[in-house]
């Protein structure tokens, strides 16, 4: 009868074990989705240039290459990049818009902030290659 006793006791305590190790897996899946649902969006805009749908994917796709950029969405017709990031993942990895900007200046597009390189823009399709902006320089008519 001690046995009985025994075994239904040890039973019962590996049991209890079970039920509360998955308990506490499950809270701290729970805590983990409520972090990631309250993490906030940071949103940024600036100006890339480009023509077209291809130059958009291209565009959008290396916006979201970087670590932490969430959603990028580029305006054809205003030529306005619209990025959201976590704020948390720039700051942990020192990232910056600049960071975003540089990765599509790779790509072939200059930004208000960054300048492709001539063989990187010179690489686009044809249909995407843009008016380049050129930098604007005062003219001084007078001596200094």
């Amino acid at each position: 009868m001690k046995k009985q006793i025994l075994k239904v006791g040890t039973v019962a305590i590996m049991l209890f074990s079970v039920l509360t190790v998955q308990s506490v897996i499950g809270q701290e899946t729970s805590t983990t989705i409520t972090q990631e649902e309250k993490e906030e969006l940071v949103n940024a805009t600036f100006t890339v240039y480009g023509n077209c749908g291809m130059c958009k994917k291209r565009i959008e796709k290396a916006a979201l290459s970087v670590d932490g950029v969430k959603e990028a969405n580029w305006d054809v017709e205003t030529k306005v990049l619209s990025v959201k990031f976590s704020d948390i993942t720039f700051g942990e990895n020192n990232y910056s818009i600049n960071t975003v900007s540089e990765k599509i200046a790779a790509v072939g597009h200059d930004t208000q902030f960054n300048k492709a390189s001539k063989d990187d823009y010179n690489a686009l399709p044809g249909c995407c290659q843009y008016d380049r902006p050129e930098n604007k320089k005062e003219e001084h008519n007078h001596k200094h």
